[in-house]
Parts: C-alpha cells; structure tokens; sequence
C-alpha cells in the first residue's frame, strides 16, 4: 500500500489530497528575419555547426529538456499554494536581526 506525505508540511496523507505538476522547459521564441540573414549561405552555417559538434564543442544537451515535478498536498496547505505557488510571498516576509 502506497502512504503520501505532504510535500509542504510533511503531514501524513488520507484519503483527501492534492497533486500539483510543473513542468519547466526553455522557452522559445522565434527571432525576427532581416535581409541579411535572408542573403547568407546556411548550408555553410549548418556545416560549421557540424563540424563543431563532431569535434565535441561544449554542448550541454541536457538544458533543453523539460523537468516535470510532482507535488502532493494536504487540504491546508493546498490553498496556501495555490495562491502563492513560487513561495514569493514566504520569501518576503522573512525578517534579519540587526546584527
């Protein structure tokens, strides 16, 4: 038999209880086309890239690949993070001593 804690407060979990997925990936956004991108030769551009990931240029193919994470919550907890779900508000009320 499977038991659930909740990821927040570590409180053991019944029957009632709440998952949340994220997914983090990067994001993409296409770059405006000029002229001169427009004139260049590609086939060139693609062979030197080529060439380069032959030759094991720093390439770190693990950045681009979307992160998935599952939380389970409690039924008190899941309002507190739905409302504030990157902990920003927390963060903020943090005071420092004067020391």
């Amino acid at each position: 038999m499977l038991h659930f804690s909740c990821d927040m407060c570590g409180r053991p979990l019944g029957k009632e209880r709440y998952v949340a997925r994220l997914e983090v990936f990067p994001a993409h956004d296409p770059d405006e086309i000029d002229e001169s991108q427009l004139d260049s030769d590609h086939l060139q551009e693609l062979a030197e890239m080529l060439e380069e990931i032959e030759n094991g240029a720093g390439y770190d193919l693990d950045d681009g690949e979307p992160k998935q994470f599952r939380f389970d919550l409690c039924p008190d907890c899941h309002p507190r993070f739905v409302a504030d779900p990157l902990g920003r508000e927390r963060l903020q009320r943090l005071k420092y001593s004067d020391n």
